[in-house]
């Protein structure tokens, strides 16, 4: 699970930096989108087997933890860079921005600013990637409670079986979803493409993943699970290299999220012939541990040097910039977000873990707030958020 979030946050950074035959890159999002409804789910269903329910205190909590406060840092540091690295127009612009993304809106926000998704001659946000942080956490704000309803519904009818009955939510939520991002692709681009109803159908393939493990792990031999999940390689590899963001993510979009899915699927049965013996040697592994952090740090300091420099980076600036961004990501998780991701203080009181998420909010309301009227800029600190 580690080496394919490695791929998946790898792509999008070599897409971000220009670097040929990366175009397609950004399908790494929708391989993170299935692997956090698998991951998700499946926390969920262990801790519904072992305690009969959800635990929404423990389960936000967590997600509080593993979220908030890295997400927080980089929006601080990247208002205060952008301001001081490149001029107070652009500053003015990342402010509701900052606030946005702050309350994970940011999708929405770029929805009703009509903010293409584009590569960096377009002048994007540099807080642009938060968009599939709020997607994500609008679907951990309703899937639990799908799954918690789900168990009350199956511990009082004595013929329904709990896994079943997530299965067939499961299968009408995506096609739902996918037959909605089809059609609003075609009519609005940018609105399908950070819209949490177009994408929860890819969250949704990674939940049906994990409630539907067991069946695979017992049937699917190990050869052709390996072969699956080669398959599944195959088609992120040929997303990344062909894919453009012109009808995106509409009907294609089920060629890298079903290639994820099957990776994933390959995964859950024994076996040494499979995508897992590469994804799983040490140095995948350890790119996927920091591939949060990599991912938060890669776009702002993209953007930024972008502003400032130019936007045709050589392949010198290229190397440069992915060493820094490595080199700032291993900082951020090795000194902030693990620490404070197992930190036992707040891991023995959820209460104060969440705590962080207004207290987070605060500290980019109160850094936007100093930035505009330092600069005297009239802009509110939230704008355009519905």
């Amino acid at each position: 699970m580690q080496g394919l979030r490695a791929v998946a946050v790898l792509v999008v950074i070599l897409n971000h930096l220009g670097v040929t035959g990366f175009g397609g890159g950004f399908v790494g999002v929708d391989v993170f989108f299935v692997i956090s409804g698998y991951v998700i789910t499946r926390m969920l269903l262990r801790d519904g087997e072992q305690r009969g329910g959800v635990r929404f205190l423990d389960f936000y909590a967590k997600r509080a933890r593993r979220i908030v406060p890295a997400a927080t840092l980089i929006i601080v540091l990247t208002v205060i860079a952008v301001f001081e690295l490149t001029n107070f127009l652009r500053g003015a612009r990342v402010l509701p921005d900052a606030t946005a993304a702050s309350l994970f809106l940011a999708n929405m926000h770029f929805i009703a600013t009509g903010s293409e998704y584009a590569m960096l001659g377009a002048d994007p946000s540099p807080l642009q990637h938060y968009w599939s942080l709020a997607v994500e956490e609008q679907f951990y704000l309703v899937w639990p409670v799908v799954m918690a309803l789900s168990m009350v519904v199956v511990a009082k009818v004595a013929r329904f079986a709990l896994r079943p009955a997530l299965l067939t939510v499961l299968a009408v939520v995506a096609v739902a979803s996918y037959a909605h991002s089809i059609v609003l692709t075609a009519d609005n681009a940018t609105a399908a493409f950070y819209s949490p109803f177009t994408r929860f159908w890819e969250l949704a393939i990674g939940c049906l993943v994990a409630v539907a493990e067991p069946y695979a792990a017992r049937r699917l031999a190990a050869p052709i699970a390996a072969a699956i999940g080669w398959a599944g390689m195959v088609a992120v590899a040929v997303s990344v290299v062909t894919m453009s963001e012109d009808g995106f993510p509409g009907a294609i979009a089920a060629v890298p999220v079903l290639g994820a899915a099957a990776v994933i699927v390959a995964g859950t049965v024994p076996g040494r012939t499979g995508p897992a013996t590469v994804l799983g040697m040490t140095i995948p592994r350890y790119v996927g541990d920091i591939s949060y952090s990599l991912y938060l740090v890669h776009w702002p300091i993209c953007a930024v040097v972008a502003a400032r420099y130019g936007v045709d980076f050589s392949a010198l600036t290229q190397v440069l910039l992915l060493l820094g961004t490595v080199a700032g990501s291993m900082a951020m998780y090795h000194l902030f977000e693990d620490p404070i991701r197992r930190s036992r203080f707040l891991a023995a009181r959820p209460w104060a873990s969440l705590a962080i998420i207004p207290a987070g909010i605060a500290l980019v309301f109160a850094v936007t707030a100093f930035e505009r009227y330092r600069w005297a800029i009239e802009v509110p600190l939230i704008q355009n958020l519905l």
